[in-house]
C-alpha cells in the first residue's frame, strides 16, 4: 500500500512542498469548459496533467478539487472502456479500494457513539475464543487498535498463496467465508510489534472490526454502513454490492508487460467481497461530499472526529483512527484515505487550512502493475499538487 501521504512527505523534503474537505449535500459541479472565471483561472492547465497521464497509459482518471464555497472543478481524461472506446466522465461510480476503510472506521464511531462499542473494549468481548487464541496477542488487542492499525497483526490480503491462488483462478472469493480467510491468510503469523506500540497497516484489523460490528448491529454492518450512506444524502455510493449505473470497466497488468488487460471481474468480485477494509464504489463528487461533511462535523460529532484525527496517541505514524494524516505541508493538515487495488486506484483528502477537497479516481490499478502505470499516475499527482499550492 502505497499512500498518498507517504509519497508526499518524501516529496515535502525533497522539494518544499505539500499537499481533507469542507461540507454540502451536492456540490456545485464546473466540469471542463464550463467553468466560473475564478475556478477556471485558478485551475488553468490541469487538464493537460490528466491528457498526460492517460497518454502515458492510465486508461482513465477523474479528478474532483473543491475550495470553500466556490464551485468544484472536475475534470477527466480517457476512457471508461477502452474496447469500445467510451469516454470515462465525472459521473461514472469506481471502486474505492482501502478508502473503504475510511467509511467503515466512520461507522464504528457512529457505534462508540450509540454506546455499543468502546475505542478501549477488549476485541475478546466480541469475537469467537478461536480467533482470539490464533491471532498472536489477540487479549490484549482493543477497537482502538484495530482502528489504527497498531494491534501487531499482519495484513492477510498480501499473502502470497491467496493471491497466487486469486490471481489464477483457482480460488473464487464467494466460496471463501471471512472465518475461512482469517483461518487460512491470518492464522499462525508472527506478531509485528506489541498491541499499541507500533503502525503497521494491515487490512486483517478492518476485517476483524467488520466482525465486530455484525456482532453488535443486529442488522450486520453491511446494512448499517448503507443506511449510513442513505442518511447523508450519498445516492451515487453503494457498499458491497455493484452499482445499477454510470460502472466503468476497470484495467491492470498483472503479467507486468507494461499493457493493460481487462480486470472488471476480479475488481467487481474482490469489491464485493471484501468486508471492513474496502466495499466502497462512488462517484466523486459523492467521495467528495463524504469526506466534507465528514471534516465539518455533520456526521460525527466533534469528539469522534477528533478521536479519528488523533487517536494513535503516543505511535509515530501519519495514521489516525480510519484517517490517514500528514502535517508536514507547508499549507498544514491533511486527512483522508487512499486506495489501491489491481484494477483502480483512488485518493480522497481534504486540507483544513486551505479548505480545499482533492479526489482522484483512476480505473487503473496500479498494485502487482507495471512501474509505467504507477509512474503516470503519481506524475499526475504530483504536478496537481504543486498547481494548486505553489503557483
Amino acid at each position: 500500500m502505497h499512500s498518498f501521504f507517504q509519497f508526499f512527505s518524501k516529496q515535502t523534503r525533497r522539494s518544499g512542498f505539500g499537499f481533507i474537505l469542507a461540507l454540502s449535500f451536492s456540490l456545485p459541479i464546473v466540469a471542463l469548459g464550463q467553468s466560473v472565471a475564478s475556478t477556471k483561472t485558478k485551475f488553468t492547465n490541469l487538464e493537460t496533467y490528466l491528457d498526460k497521464a492517460t497518454r502515458d497509459g492510465l486508461s482513465g482518471v477523474i479528478v474532483l478539487i473543491q475550495q470553500g464555497s466556490e464551485p468544484a472543478w472536475i475534470g477527466h481524461s480517457g476512457f471508461s472502456n477502452i474496447v469500445t472506446g467510451d469516454v470515462l466522465h465525472s459521473e461514472h461510480i469506481l471502486s474505492l479500494g482501502s478508502v473503504g476503510k475510511m467509511y467503515n472506521a466512520v461507522a464504528v464511531m457512529k457505534l462508540v457513539e450509540e454506546g455499543k462499542l468502546n475505542l478501549d473494549d477488549l476485541v475478546s468481548n466480541y469475537l469467537p475464543k478461536e480467533i482470539i487464541d490464533k491471532l498472536p496477542n489477540a487479549r490484549s488487542v482493543t477497537i482502538r487498535h484495530l482502528l489504527g492499525h497498531t494491534s501487531g497483526w499482519q495484513n492477510y490480503d498480501t499473502d502470497t498463496a491467496l493471491n497466487r491462488l486469486y490471481l489464477s483462478g483457482k480460488l473464487k472469493l464467494d466460496t471463501l467465508s471471512r472465518m475461512d480467510a482469517l483461518r487460512r491468510y491470518g492464522y499462525g503469523k508472527p506478531a509485528l510489534a506489541v498491541p499499541g506500540k507500533e503502525y503497521h497497516y494491515s487490512s486483517t484489523n478492518y476485517l476483524v472490526l467488520s466482525m465486530i460490528m455484525d456482532k453488535v448491529v443486529g442488522e450486520g454492518h453491511t446494512a448499517y454502513l448503507r443506511k449510513l450512506l442513505a442518511q447523508h444524502g450519498l445516492a451515487h455510493t453503494y457498499y458491497r454490492e455493484t452499482p445499477p449505473i454510470n460502472n466503468v470497466h476497470y484495467y491492470g497488468d498483472l503479467n507486468l508487460d507494461g499493457v493493460v488487460e481487462d480486470l472488471t471481474a476480479q475488481t467487481f468480485e474482490t469489491t464485493n467481497w471484501f468486508t471492513g477494509d474496502d466495499g466502497i464504489y462512488a462517484s466523486a463528487q459523492d467521495a467528495a461530499t463524504f469526506i466534507r461533511q465528514l471534516m465539518n462535523g455533520n456526521v460525527l460529532t466533534l469528539e469522534s472526529l477528533t478521536l479519528m484525527k488523533t487517536g494513535n496517541t503516543g505511535i509515530k505514524t501519519d495514521t489516525g483512527l480510519g484517517l490517514m494524516a500528514d502535517k508536514s505541508f507547508p499549507y498544514g493538515q491533511l486527512y483522508g484515505h487512499s486506495g489501491r487495488g489491481i484494477g483502480t486506484t483512488a485518493d480522497v483528502y481534504y486540507f483544513p487550512k486551505r479548505d480545499m477537497t482533492v479526489v482522484i479516481l483512476c480505473n487503473t490499478g496500479l498494485r502487482g502493475s507495471s512501474p509505467k502505470f504507477k509512474k503516470a499516475y503519481l506524475k499526475m499527482r504530483s504536478r496537481i499538487v504543486k498547481k494548486l499550492f505553489l503557483f
